[in-house]
């Protein structure tokens, strides 16, 4: 089998867990697929597997469809045809392939229910030998515990390897080792290593990130750490990717540092916006009278978000919030009472141009019949770019928020996390940071906007 280097240890190691961590790109996915199949085909012994996620249904798309393929690149590199295994296609219920001969196999299971709720049994786990658990960082500490208590086969060599992106010093994965601060020189030393950049201006660029971050050791000999990222398994990414990766080396250092470069970080969740500052940032502005009014709108259908800007001297300053809001017609009539006596300027999500409301007009139309202007571009800005132009604005002085007005959306800046390389959406964090996010990214990319501004110096 053609095995990358980096993922030798998984072979060669008498291990009891198998830790593969790191950032991204660092192909874990290939690595655990890979030594699966070389079980299922090679093992003297007859194996018993599983491959468990948080939720069952997500196991298809990604773990089985991933073993399907290495299956495939397994023949075509060793130019045989591998009659002995035979496989299930469920992409609803649970699968599983098994080698004729040798009677080992290898099952799907989910820590919860398809209902994403429910506790799934794991009665059926007592006798497995190994287990390959993706985004073990999603798994619960219980659930995990409650797994090992459940691996009761005599007899055997028990193995489970765990894939996952570096959660924070603080999640419980972290307990089985100790967590070594890094100093910046160290840092420093990593990226130029890997990435092949000078020393001395790699220290010169990171010198003043002031975050923490961490490397592991691990306290027991039966338990082993492959860190891989992009740079260990460059040859398989393609340029493009490679080019997004090392952009954040300069837009978002700390981005670059947890998730591409794979380091722990100091801070709980991987913060999306981490330059926030709910005291260092905060303004006692508030709206006042002959303010233009600079509103960035999210929609969602019973749970709609507008947060309120104005605009000093340059300096954006969140003032205001509109959350839970019904819809885009309730959200107008809102806006149009509390400030009929200001200009006011929208930026929604640009989506909302094709989508319709009940009475057939889109979002924007039910905006634009209010009076409002609408400031968007044809398609929202990327993601990232948007949560890098927060994150600058913050780090740079040019946006504050008023945490007493603007209460929920203070708690979303310091709550959103990322959740598997990407802003959180599933606790509810992302409405008014989106919202707020379509006016500084539109008016960060528009120069236009700097003539809409109301020019009087006021404190913070």
């Amino acid at each position: 089998m053609n095995v990358l280097k980096f993922n030798r240890p998984l072979y060669d190691s008498d291990f009891y867990i198998c830790d593969l961590w790191g950032g991204r790109g660092g192909g874990r996915s290939y690595a655990y697929t890979q030594y699966a199949l070389y079980l299922l085909v090679h093992s003297p012994i007859p194996i018993r597997g599983f491959f468990l996620r948080e939720v069952h249904k997500t196991i298809y798309d990604s773990m089985w469809s991933d073993l399907v393929d290495r299956i495939k690149e397994y023949e075509e590199y060793h130019k045989v045809t591998l009659t002995e295994l035979e496989w299930s296609d469920n992409k609803q219920g649970e699968n599983v392939i098994t080698n004729k001969i040798t009677g080992s196999s290898i099952k799907t299971k989910g820590f919860k229910t398809s209902s994403e709720n429910q506790s799934a049994s794991l009665k059926s786990l007592a006798s497995a030998t190994h287990l390959f658990i993706e985004e073990a960082e999603e798994v619960e500490e219980a659930e995990f515990t409650k797994l090992q208590m459940s691996l009761r086969k005599v007899g055997v060599k028990i193995q489970i390897v765990r894939a996952f992106n570096p959660p924070s010093k603080d999640h419980w994965l972290w307990k089985d080792y100790q967590l070594v601060k890094l100093s910046t020189e160290q840092i420093a030393k990593i990226i130029s290593v890997k990435s092949g950049r000078d020393y001395k201006d790699v220290f010169n660029h990171i010198k003043n990130n002031g975050k923490e971050y961490y490397f592991p050791k691990s306290k027991r000999d039966n338990h082993l750490s492959i860190h891989a990222t992009y740079y260990e398994n460059r040859r398989n990414i393609n340029k493009e990717s490679i080019e997004v990766y090392e952009s954040f080396y300069t837009s978002d250092l700390d981005y670059y540092l947890s998730t591409v470069l794979g380091l722990i970080s100091g801070r709980a969740g991987l913060t999306v916006y981490h330059e926030y500052q709910d005291k260092e940032h905060h303004t006692d502005r508030i709206v006042e009278e002959g303010d233009i009014l600079h509103i960035g709108m999210d929609f969602n259908i019973g749970n709609m978000s507008a947060i309120v800007h104005v605009v000093d001297e340059g300096i954006r300053k969140a003032v205001a919030e509109e959350v839970g809001v019904f819809d885009t017609e309730a959200m107008c009539r809102i806006l149009q009472d509390k400030y009929s006596n200001h200009r006011i300027f929208v930026y929604p999500d640009a989506t909302g141009a094709s989508r319709k409301s009940s009475s057939g007009r889109s979002d924007h139309d039910i905006i634009r019949s209010y009076g409002f202007t609408i400031k968007v571009g044809k398609t929202n800005p990327a993601v990232r770019n948007r949560v890098n132009s927060m994150n600058s604005s913050f780090a740079t002085g040019k946006y504050f928020v008023n945490r007493y007005t603007c209460p929920s959306y203070s708690e979303s800046l310091k709550n959103q996390v990322y959740k598997k390389g990407e802003p959180d959406k599933t606790k509810g964090y992302d409405h008014t940071n989106d919202a707020a996010g379509y006016f500084v990214a539109f008016d960060n990319i528009n120069t236009e906007g700097s003539s809409m501004r109301v020019m009087r110096r006021r404190r913070n």
